[in-house]
């Protein structure tokens, strides 16, 4: 664990039409201390394509070879297993490729997680189009 330092999870299968936004979402934010791991469950669709052009510093990309099981969510429990592994962040967060942060979002928890050190939890409440 790297004092300071970030971690953002992706998981991913299948979602070639939403990852490219969902990735730029994390690279986008304005904290710079993170790293970004990605989990490409099998997909069948564009996303490993998708996924081997990322470039940028400090996002790896996990390919799995093999589904482990049978079960969507049992195989997305061990992607995210897999990637808090590889991890160095001091703060995890966990983001679905179909998903996007906000573009001070990881600063403001970390933020948080400044003043309120005696929290080690936090979980937002998604905003769905104009609600």
């Amino acid at each position: 664990m790297k004092k300071g330092f970030i971690s953002i999870l992706m998981t991913s299968y299948n979602k070639s039409e939403f990852l490219m936004k969902s990735i730029n979402s994390c690279l986008d934010q304005n904290y710079k201390k993170k790293e970004i791991l990605i989990f490409d469950d099998c997909s069948s669709d564009s996303s490993r394509q998708i996924l081997k052009n990322i470039k940028q510093k400090n996002t790896f990309v996990t390919y799995n070879k093999k589904k482990k099981y049978k079960s969507g969510p049992l195989n997305q429990l061990y992607a995210t297993n897999n990637l808090f592994n590889k991890s160095i962040g001091e703060i995890i967060f966990l983001i679905d490729s179909d998903d996007y942060f906000k573009k001070n979002k990881v600063n403001n928890i970390f933020i948080f997680f400044k003043k309120n050190e005696n929290s080690n939890f936090i979980q937002d409440i998604p905003k769905y189009g104009n609600i």
